[in-house]
């Protein structure tokens, strides 16, 4: 496996480091300990400012290649200039990365990226999957599989049991249905009606939760798993799931059974990414961005 690490030499960036040293990888997978430097668009002109900046950039990307202990043997470090979101995203694709890494927050402007930002962006535009690493480091002991029965919830599902799990990892599958809205403005003649068909509707989202998690448990090993079916917000209900300590990792597909809702900020994973008391996994399947281009291709037709 292939592993891109972007660091800014922020906390949030170490945590991602620690924790990525102690992430089940397969055996010989490579790291790419990645920095980008950004210089002021007032000194750009400036040699002397760039080339001050990419040494601090290599100093901070070695940092983070020695906090990763054993796994720095593997990691090599690299340090570009530009912008933050465009540079991750442009090396992870160059160099196939299966994997990339992020922390959470960064530094700032020049050297860090917030989430809602870099670290959102690059969640929501690589291709492949994207951890980001929120929360203290400590081994990863169990992760919370959301599934909704589309084909990227399959996929994190097998990207997950892909890796060397510890015997003890334990994991837990989540199904969420949403409640069907009751149009309240709708004649008072007609709401039983209404009420009648929101109620069919809501058994069939259910029912279609229920083939979804069974579909995912059996990709398991038998007995690896446990399940929960709840009804309301899909993201609300993820996230109160994965109460602080008792959950390491949130594991998501990057969108659903919608795909315009899905690939839109506001989605699940999104909200999931900015609200999660702990890292998130976000995994797509590998027609995400073919999607997404038909998607924008169809909308200017």
């Amino acid at each position: 496996m292939r592993v891109l690490l972007a660091s800014d030499g922020s906390a949030g960036a170490a945590r991602a480091a620690r924790w990525l040293r102690d992430f089940p990888l397969p055996q010989g997978s490579s790291i790419l300990v990645l920095t980008v430097v950004t210089p002021p668009i007032a000194m750009t002109a400036l040699r002397a400012v760039g080339e001050s900046l990419r040494d601090v950039g290599r100093i901070t990307a070695e940092r983070a290649r020695r906090a990763l202990g054993a796994r720095a043997a593997v990691a090599e470090i690299r340090v570009t200039e530009g912008d933050a979101r465009d540079e991750i995203l442009r090396v992870a694709d160059e160099w196939d990365a299966d994997l990339v890494v992020v922390g959470a927050r960064g530094l700032g402007r020049i050297r860090g990226f917030f989430l809602g930002t870099v670290s959102q962006a690059v969640a929501r535009d690589y291709a492949g999957p994207v951890l980001v690493v929120k929360g203290g480091a400590s081994p990863v002991r169990s992760a919370l599989i959301g599934v909704d029965g589309s084909d990227d919830a399959l996929e994190a599902v097998r990207f997950l049991i892909g890796l060397p799990l510890p015997d003890y990892f334990q994991i837990r599958l989540i199904g969420v249905a949403e409640k069907m809205p009751f149009p309240r403005t709708a004649p008072r003649m007609i709401h039983a009606e209404l009420e009648e068909a929101a109620a069919t509707a809501q058994e069939q989202r259910t029912a279609a939760l229920e083939h979804a998690l069974s579909e995912a448990e059996a990709l398991l090993p038998r007995g690896a798993a446990g399940r929960s079916l709840a009804t309301g917000n899909p993201a609300e209900e993820i996230v109160r799931l994965a109460k602080p300590g008792s959950v390491d990792l949130i594991v998501v597909g990057a969108r659903g059974l919608g795909v315009v809702k899905r690939l839109l900020l506001g989605s699940v994973s999104d909200a999931v990414l900015r609200a999660a008391p702990c890292s998130v996994l976000i995994v797509k399947t590998t027609d995400h961005q073919q999607a997404a281009s038909e998607l924008v291709t169809r909308a200017w037709q």
